[in-house]
């Protein structure tokens, strides 16, 4: 019922016209263990490892934006793994990073991190695109609504893959108050 819930308000504030963000503290790994349960109880028998660095500061962002960038990505990659093998969630710190033309001394480097299959050659270089789909029945909107929540959050996204390996790489602003 809360899923639903967050998943209700989040279309409202995405179909409302330039709606706002609701910016507030946020501990990442309270967001990252949301999304952890949630994929889990979509993909019961998926390894979900967590290698977080726990002396991050808090991190000032939308929470349910977060939220569900993080779970487009990481379900993408449970769906490669057609539901078993290995996601790591990975949090680190970086420091001096150039985001949205800015100089940031402290980031947060979030990395979504499978041993799937890889993303195929062809769409490599589109999967942030919207429509843009590497399996059948996909809508093509998930990377691109993640890629947009994070771009809101002056943050960027980014992709390795190979098969075996796919490694998916957020990085977002840390502000200087925390």
């Amino acid at each position: 019922i809360a899923e639903a819930d967050r998943l209700q308000d989040l279309m409202n504030r995405l179909l409302s016209s330039h709606s706002m963000m609701r910016p507030a503290p946020l501990n990442i790994h309270d967001v990252l263990e949301r999304v952890r349960r949630l994929i889990l109880a979509e993909f019961p028998d998926l390894d979900v490892r967590r290698d977080y660095d726990t002396s991050l500061p808090e991190l000032t962002a939308d929470r349910e934006q977060l939220i569900q960038a993080i779970l487009n990505i990481v379900r993408n990659a449970a769906q490669a793994l057609k539901g078993s093998g290995e996601i790591r969630l990975r949090t680190r710190i970086a420091r001096q990073v150039t985001l949205a033309k800015r100089r940031f001394k402290l980031a947060l480097e979030l990395q979504v991190v499978d041993n799937g299959p890889g993303i195929p050659e062809e769409i490599r270089d589109k999967i942030f695109y919207p429509l843009v789909s590497g399996r059948d029945g996909g809508s093509g909107l998930g990377l691109s609504l993640a890629q947009s929540f994070v771009e809101q959050h002056q943050g960027m996204i980014e992709v390795e893959s190979r098969p075996g390996r796919t490694c998916f790489t957020i990085l977002l602003p840390i502000s200087d108050r925390a």
